[in-house]
């Protein structure tokens, strides 16, 4: 498959892509180096016209989706960009360093699972594949007050302390580790760790207090990692 970043898909004959793994500012990242060339264009203008898209795919000013292998992708920014031209000016060759701060690679499809909960202690089988846990975002709609609502993967449990009045939506947003009622933040009102599915398959318990409705619709979204 060509190497695709964003809309730009590099020609595979003429292309190479490597990888490694860093600890930048106490962080992990992925740094990918993509070197091509272009050769047996019909004037220097082409030339340089080719090599400029490569380039302008890569500066946007926000991360692009890099897609390495089919069906999955990174979101990298360019670190470096250098061009060589040949003395003929029809051929050139090109080192494109980009750089991903969350390392890994997510399915460029979204796995998307609705529950109707009916009673605290329901429980959801959730199935992801990769070599990573993924991360969940859970919105919960509900049908009379939902009081105190709390979700668990049995390692990790994130609790809302709060009530979500009939009609609203709490929605617990695991990839930017957020949570909001109605769109409004309310993140601090949690306590505890964001759920998520585990290679091979994860049980979603939902709990609430007893005051509540117990009644809600459920939609579970998330996409498959890979380191």
């Amino acid at each position: 498959m060509s190497i695709m970043l964003g809309t730009y898909a590099f020609d595979p004959c003429a292309t190479s892509a490597a990888e490694r793994h860093e600890e930048t500012g106490g962080r992990d990242a992925r740094v990918v180096e993509i070197q091509g060339v272009f050769d047996g264009l019909a004037s220097e203008a082409l030339v340089q016209a080719a090599l400029d898209a490569v380039l302008a795919a890569a500066s946007t000013g926000e991360s692009v989706a890099l897609s390495l292998r089919a069906g999955r992708r990174l979101w990298a920014r360019r670190k470096s960009f250098e061009r060589t031209v040949a003395a003929d000016g029809v051929s050139a060759s090109f080192v494109l360093i980009l750089e991903a701060e969350d390392p890994f690679e997510e399915s460029d499809a979204e796995t998307v699972v609705s529950w109707n909960v009916t009673q605290s202690g329901a429980s959801q089988a959730l199935s992801a594949e990769g070599s990573a846990e993924s991360k969940l975002e859970v919105s919960l709609v509900a049908s009379g007050a939902i009081v105190d609502p709390v979700f668990s993967d049995g390692t990790r449990t994130l609790r809302y302390s709060g009530q979500v009045a009939n009609g609203k939506t709490l929605l617990l947003d695991g990839p930017s580790d957020k949570v909001w009622l109605d769109g409004v933040d309310v993140t601090p009102y949690t306590s505890g760790e964001f759920p998520r599915v585990s290679p091979g398959g994860t049980v979603l318990t939902y709990t609430d207090d007893a005051s509540s409705s117990h009644q809600a619709a459920v939609t579970v979204s998330y996409r498959d990692r890979w380191w």
